[in-house]
Formats: structure tokens, C-alpha cells, sequence
């Protein structure tokens, strides 16, 4: 569900939001059960319960950053609305109401204590060095994926709740052992081959054809040689990077972050240790090293003879006083360079410990960070100040100063854009360049945008001077590129041409691949072992060799065009596929989640006619004007 929850990810309560129901839920539409909210402000009611517009906003604005991370900062609401994600949305949150309802007139409560368990209990929660939840992670993960606090515990509390309800309904389906092994026999058989593949030495030179023919190609393959639409912009930015080379900052002020900052600037002492260990009941044992030790002894003969220690095991590394064991710091941090103590005791046996080398504590001075420092305090001041000077760029155009007057009063950074092809980076070091593309390609000719805000803080606006159409590009301009892609197509076709006439040779005619590759005097290339999806397919072969191998009857030939060029490829041997299938298998699994899915869609069908539901659409449209119905 969440980006950074792996674990919370695989749960009920994110497979109803983002899987099953979604689907099952597209083409439904509205039923009996389905009543209008007349003058009501919700978007939905659901039994008892209601979906409020604030939460749908919620939820859509959360889909649609997860669509960002697919297609790109540039996916905007609009596109989301048009592939039918806010429609997706409302079917799945109802769906949510009408599985807590149920879990409700079932009797089943969440304690707090269980929800707190749960969230405390996550992984991706914990501090990696301690394992203990960390308070401060938790927000911050929340905040990245759009929750406020009391929303997520409440969509735990939500998912535990639905946990007992749907994870009852798919405990007794068991896929059906014929279909497991139907689906095995199809997916795991194994087949092999030979190929050839064929080069420009194996069909005639091809020569450059008269203008007339070329003419014809460009006018029927006008897509390829047709220019994009472009656009020229103004765009006035401000980034905190660039405001922050503006800022002025005192000597006090530096002094004063540089001693807030002391500890980044402290590297504790260090020190490199090395250790024996005796086992808890190896006391005495201990005591003789140690006594040896005394009596001159190498540590690490001692270790090695006495305690049967590996020399890398020894070697313990360097720690600072914090990393240290508890039970050894005090120890390790008072002895000596070179020196090794007494025997101590711990619950992991008896150690005598050894500091091989010391680096002592650095601090470094303001002069060494001085630089450091002054641009830390000019970036804080400028976080501080980007509002303001966004709200002067603000004020400034609406009292219609011209774009590029209002950026210089305001120390925007302004850019010139020519030829912006759409989702192309602008270059010019320009942040968000891909955010901003997107706006500009929302604007028309002469448009100005509001000030806007990219996802990573910065502000601009961006003025659309000048809009070229795509268009074919006239063939004089383009000859020598219609000539290229002439050429290669009718390789291509000749390629082809051969191809399948040489699979027609060995198919009809009885000739075989040896003889063929011979006469052409090619190589012949083995496919390996392959499965349906490819796997197992020799690295130099046309990926779609794959897919022909399970087309032929054995012995048989075909010809294969693909990436790596033009093939003619026969048949070998089949391997059938083993019939057991253990119950780990991945086709097992697949089919399980298909039986819990189909008996969830089920189960929430029966839902959607025992509890009243009542869709406001005029609501959802209200809240995103360029909508269509939500049904």
C-alpha cells in the first residue's frame, strides 16, 4: 500500500484498495441497492457508514502519486480521471465501507492495543540499529504517502477488521489438482532447436530506388517522418538552491549555526580492538591465557592455541565508545595502546580484550567548515524566504507586470525555452524540467500559468509563446532519412521472403537445416532449452524463437523475424513436463490467489445486496469539474 511498507503492502486491507476490488468493482455501476443522496454532501453512504469528499480527495490524490512512480511526475489528475482512476477510487473505498459494515454487524472489534501492536511490530517502523520503533520514521513515511497519523490507524484498524472476515472466506478452497497439472504440462514443458540466421550476404545488393517509389514510401509511412509539436515558453523560476546564493549572512549568524551543528563536526576516538573469548564455563581457561599473556605469550598465538580463535575472528575492527558492547566499554576505553586486560565476564563467556591502535577524538574547526556552515545558513534562510518571494512574484504579475520584470524584481532565474518537445527534459539545469514540460503542454498558445509548485517545492510560472503543430515533413527535407528507412524495410522484406522459403524446403520438401546452412554457408546456432516464456533461451537467438519452437510439430521449420535479425528455426526435442507439483509451487500459489480472489468478488456481490449503498455523483463531480460520472 504504501511505498515504503513492504510488509503492510502484502495485507488484506491494501489487496481490497488496489486489487480485487478495483477490478470488480469497474463495471458494476449503479443497482437497486444503489440510491441517490438527493441533497446530502457526501460522496457515499454505506450502511451506517459515509465516504466524505475530504476522504475520496485523500485517497484519489494518494493513487495518484502511486501512478507517478510509473508513468513519470508528469501523470496529472486529468489523465488519471480519464484511465478511470478516480472511478476505481470511489468503487474501492466503498468497497472498504461494506467489508467494516459487515465485520460490524458480525461483531468484530479492533482493540487500540492490537491496532498499536500491529504498526509497532512493523518492520519498516523500526530503527535499523536499535529494532525498535521509531516514532519519528513512522511520520515521515506517513507523511510521504499522504496519511495523517489517525487516517492510517484507522485503515489498520480497518484492515484488521476485514482480515477476519475475508481471510476466513479462502481457507477451504484448494486449487483443483487436474487444473494444477493442466497448467504445469503447458507451462513447464521444455523444447529445443537449431537456427540460422540470415545477413545481407544472403539476398541480393539492394539499390536506391527512383525518387517516384520513395515519394510513395513517405506518403504512405507519413507517421515516420512526421515532426512532433513543439513549443517555445517563458518560464520564471525560483528554487531554494538559487535563492540561496543570494542570501547575505553575518559572521554571529555562522558562529551561532556552527554550534548548534558542534556534532557533525566531532568525530569521537576510536579504537581498534581484538579479543579472546573463553566460553561461560571456560573460566580457568581464561585465567592460563591471560597468565600467558603475562608471561609474554603473542595475543594472537594465544588466541589461536589456547582458545581456538580464527585470526579474522580475533580482529574485532574499530569501534567508538558508543558501538562498544556495554559490558567491554568501560574496559576497552581504559586501556592503553597496546595494552590487553584481565578476563571479564559476559553473558556471551569470558574476554580478554586487546587495543591495537587509537584514534583519538577530532573536532574540527569553524574555519575548517566555515564554508560548509555560511552555505547551510544561507539555504535555512532562503527555505524561510521562498514563500515570501513567491508571494511578491505572485503580486507582482497580478498587477500585470510582464513575466520577465516580475522575475527580475524578484531574482527569479528566467529561461528561455525553444523547441520543447513534449515529456523531453528542458536542460539548462532546470529542475523539475519534466513537472513543468507537463504544464506547458497544458497551456495554449499565449496561456500564462498560476504560480505553481513543483512536488519538490520549488515555484514557477511558465508563459506559452509560441505553438508549431506536428506536421509530415516535406520529402526534400527528409529524402535521405525516407531512403534509409526504404532501404531497411525492404531488407527486412526480402530477409523475410528468404526466410520462408527455406522453411518451406525443410517442410515440404525434406531438406535439412544442415544442408541449408551449408549451401548458405552460415553457422547454426543451438536455442538451448526453453520454456514458453523464454527462459532457457540462448542469449544470441531472437527472443521470439521462443514463442516459434512451441508453434512446430518436431522436425518441422519456421521462420522467426525479430530483434536480433531474421531466423529460420527447427524443432528438435520436447521434454514434457514432470507431473508432480509440490504445493509450493508458483502455479499453486497463482491459482490459490485467483480462488481468494474470485470468492472475495463473490462474497462482496452478496454485500452489495444485503447493505444499502448511495453513490452522490454530483458530489464527486463537484470536486473534479472535468470528471464524467463515477457509475
Amino acid at each position: 500500500m504504501l511505498s515504503g511498507i513492504r510488509t503492510f503492502s502484502k495485507s488484506i486491507f491494501a489487496k481490497i484498495l488496489f486489487g480485487i476490488i478495483a477490478i470488480s468493482f469497474v463495471a458494476w455501476g449503479l443497482k437497486a441497492s444503489m440510491l441517490s443522496l438527493g441533497n446530502s454532501r457526501e460522496v457515499a453512504e454505506v450502511g451506517s457508514q459515509s465516504i466524505s469528499p475530504a476522504e475520496l480527495d485523500r485517497a484519489f490524490k494518494r493513487n495518484i502519486d502511486k501512478m507517478r512512480r510509473v508513468f513519470g511526475p508528469s501523470f496529472d489528475q486529468q489523465q488519471a480521471i480519464q484511465m478511470g482512476l478516480l472511478n476505481n477510487t470511489v468503487q474501492g473505498l466503498i468497497s472498504q465501507k461494506l467489508l467494516e459494515e459487515n465485520a460490524s454487524d458480525m461483531g468484530i472489534g479492533i482493540s487500540d492495543e492490537k491496532v498499536r501492536d500491529n504498526i509497532f511490530n512493523n518492520k519498516s517502523f523500526k530503527d535499523e540499529t536499535t529494532g525498535q520503533f521509531d516514532r519519528q520514521k513512522f511520520l515521515q513515511i506517513l507523511y510521504q504517502n499522504g496519511y495523517s497519523e489517525p487516517e492510517f490507524i484507522e485503515g489498520m484498524r480497518s484492515d484488521l477488521m476485514s482480515q477476519q472476515v475475508v481471510g476466513s472466506l479462502g481457507a477451504a478452497s484448494t486449487p483443483p489438482s487436474p487444473l494444477v497439472k493442466a497448467i504445469a504440462a503447458y507451462r513447464n514443458e521444455d523444447r529445443s532447436g537449431r537456427f540460422i540466421t540470415l545477413g545481407d550476404d544472403d539476398i541480393a545488393p539492394i539499390e536506391t530506388p527512383s525518387d517516384d517509389v520513395l515519394k510513395k514510401f513517405h506518403d504512405d509511412h507519413g507517421a515516420q517522418f512526421t515532426a512532433p509539436e513543439t513549443r517555445n515558453a517563458t518560464l520564471a523560476l525560483l528554487t531554494v538552491d538559487h535563492l540561496a546564493q543570494t542570501m547575505d549572512v553575518t559572521d554571529d549568524e555562522v558562529l551561532d549555526a556552527y554550534n548548534q551543528r558542534i556534532g557533525e563536526f566531532q568525530t569521537p576516538e576510536k579504537r581498534a580492538v581484538e579479543q579472546i573469548l573463553f566460553a561461560p564455563n571456560a573460566k580457568e581457561s581464561a585465567a592460563e591465557a591471560y597468565k600467558a599473556l603475562q608471561g609474554g605469550e603473542d595475543f594472537m598465538k594465544v588466541a589461536t592455541e589456547q582458545a581456538n580463535m580464527k585470526e579474522s575472528v580475533v580482529k574485532l575492527g574499530e569501534f567508538t565508545k558508543d558501538t562498544m558492547l556495554p559490558d567491554l566499554r568501560d574496559t576497552v576505553f581504559n586501556l592503553p595502546e597496546g595494552g590487553y586486560s584481565e578476563p571479564v565476564e559476559t553473558a556471551l563467556g569470558w574476554h580478554i580484550m586487546r587495543v591495537t591502535a587509537v584514534t583519538p577524538a577530532h573536532e574540527q574547526s569553524l574555519d575548517e567548515v566555515r564554508e560548509q556552515v555560511e552555505n547551510g545558513v544561507k539555504r535555512q534562510k532562503a527555505e524561510d524566504q521562498i514563500f515570501d518571494v513567491a508571494a511578491q512574484l505572485d503580486d507582482e504579475l497580478g498587477a500585470g507586470t510582464s513575466l520577465k520584470d516580475a522575475a527580475a524584481k524578484v531574482n527569479a532565474q528566467l529561461f528561455t525555452l525553444t523547441d520543447i518537445k513534449k515529456g523531453q527534459d528542458l536542460e539548462q539545469g532546470i529542475a523539475d524540467s519534466k513537472e513543468i514540460n507537463s504544464k506547458i503542454y497544458e497551456l495554449n498558445e499565449g496561456d500564462e500559468s498560476f504560480l505553481e509548485e513543483t512536488q519538490s517545492g520549488n515555484r514557477y510560472v511558465v508563459s506559452v509563446t509560441k505553438v508549431t503543430p506536428s506536421a509530415v515533413q516535406p520529402f526534400e527535407d527528409v529524402r535521405d532519412a525516407v531512403e534509409t528507412a526504404w532501404k531497411a524495410d525492404e531488407k527486412q522484406r526480402l530477409l523475410g521472403e528468404k526466410a520462408d522459403a527455406l522453411a518451406t524446403r525443410i517442410n515440404d520438401q525434406g531438406a535439412k537445416i544442415d544442408a541449408i546452412a551449408a549451401e548458405l554457408d552460415n553457422s547454426i546456432d543451438d536455442t538451448g532449452m526453453t520454456k514458453r516464456d523464454g527462459r532457457g533461451l540462448s542469449a544470441d537467438a531472437n527472443p521470439a524463437i521462443a514463442g516459434a519452437l512451441f508453434d512446430l510439430a518436431k522436425g518441422k521449420a519456421k521462420s522467426v523475424i525479430g530483434e536480433n535479425g531474421v531466423s529460420v528455426v527447427v524443432l528438435d526435442d520436447i521434454k514434457a513436463a514432470s507431473d508432480t507439483t509440490g504445493k509450493d509451487d508458483p502455479i499453486v500459489s497463482e491459482l490459490q490467489d485467483s480462488l481468494d480472489q474470485d470468492i472475495v468478488s463473490q462474497y462482496l456481490d452478496y454485500l452489495r445486496d444485503d447493505i444499502s449503498i448511495s453513490l452522490n455523483n454530483d458530489v464527486v463531480n463537484g470536486l473534479y469539474a472535468q470528471n464524467a460520472p463515477a457509475n
